[in-house]
């Protein structure tokens, strides 16, 4: 990460009046990642580097905290469990048809959410121009 880059976070801290902002962001880059950047995702190369689990592990020491993952998989449960942080998510082969943005979307009209207006459930040529 650039300098320019760390100061953009800190800033964006400071604009919301975090109090010493350089307290409260830490960049860790997993020791292992250049030797894996191209095979493995970050949360992989996170599990394959010690170093910097043993980093994340003193930095989260007697703190609450989580790991709110995007598109879940196994390696984000993996993580979990090594750094002994809950996860909020569910299974991932039930949660996986909901990650989507038809399967948000089919959530929320049976919640009776309003949505825009608009397509979903794409799969096929057909189908986008219906």
């Amino acid at each position: 990460m650039t300098n320019e880059i760390y100061n953009y976070y800190l800033k964006i801290l400071e604009l919301v009046e975090i109090e010493e902002p350089e307290k409260r962001f830490c960049v860790i880059v997993p020791e292992n990642y250049v030797k894996f950047h191209r095979h493995l995702s970050l949360t992989q190369a996170l599990l394959y580097s010690p170093k910097a689990m043993i980093q994340i592990k003193k930095i989260i020491e007697g703190q609450q905290c989580y790991i709110v993952p995007g598109k879940v998989n196994e390696y984000d449960l993996q993580l979990s469990i090594q750094l002994s942080v809950p996860i909020m998510t569910g299974e991932p082969q039930k949660t996986k048809i909901f990650s989507t943005k038809s399967g948000s979307k089919r959530i929320f009209q049976m919640a009776d959410v309003p949505v825009p207006i608009g397509a979903h459930d794409i799969y096929n040529e057909n189908d986008f121009f219906e």
